[in-house]
């Protein structure tokens, strides 16, 4: 599944309600980021995260961004622990989407991290996974970006210039990958509702 937003969308909401739905609530916004950290800091029994099948799928993204002609996504750590959180979440409440099992969406997880999403000019998140079985290896990474590839929406995630940097994160179970890939691009030194923030480490 896939889903973004826009500048476009950012001062859209800006403009039709005011800070309070782009800057969360201070104790609301601990509280994710919190079940996140502990998500990532102690996954699920009998999981693991795979730093290996993550390098897999940012270099499966820079390639097929190299095919159709676009420059190279940079590698982040910055929303690390909320690509792996959200795989583990998918993977522990058996659900595919970007609504937490917390209850929170896309937007409001990435609030919850920084704050002032504003500082943001454009936000996007991936998500698949693959429990056909057999071992977790490259080959089932591979099969599981080729899912992104040939979903007409996941696709115009990966090749659009709104984006400079990823964050991934995939989780293992018994020979299953959950996998989450958060696209963004250039941040802003400051946002239309200040600087503060949650980071997520």
């Amino acid at each position: 599944m896939t889903y973004g937003y826009s500048r476009r969308h950012i001062l859209y909401f800006a403009g039709c309600a005011g800070a309070s739905l782009l800057v969360p609530r201070a104790g609301y916004a601990a509280g994710y980021v919190s079940f996140a950290q502990s998500l990532t800091a102690h996954p699920p029994a009998g999981s693991r995260y795979r730093p290996d099948l993550e390098a897999e799928l940012f270099g499966l993204a820079n390639g097929y961004r190299a095919q159709k002609g676009k420059g190279p996504l940079a590698a982040s750590k910055d929303f690390l622990v909320a690509a792996r959180a959200h795989a583990a979440d998918m993977m522990l409440h058996n659900f595919m989407g970007h609504r937490a099992s917390t209850g929170q969406d896309f937007d409001s997880r990435m609030r919850a991290f920084v704050g002032d999403v504003t500082k943001y000019p454009a936000m996007a998140e991936n998500a698949a996974r693959d429990t056909l079985g057999g071992a977790a290896d490259q080959a089932k990474g591979q099969r599981l970006f080729q899912q992104w590839v040939n979903s007409s929406s996941h696709a115009r995630t990966l090749r659009s210039l709104d984006y400079f940097f990823v964050s991934t994160g995939v989780i293992e179970r018994q020979g299953n990958i959950w996998a989450v890939q958060i696209f963004w691009g250039k941040p802003r030194d400051k946002g239309l509702y200040g600087t503060w923030g949650l980071q997520g480490g």
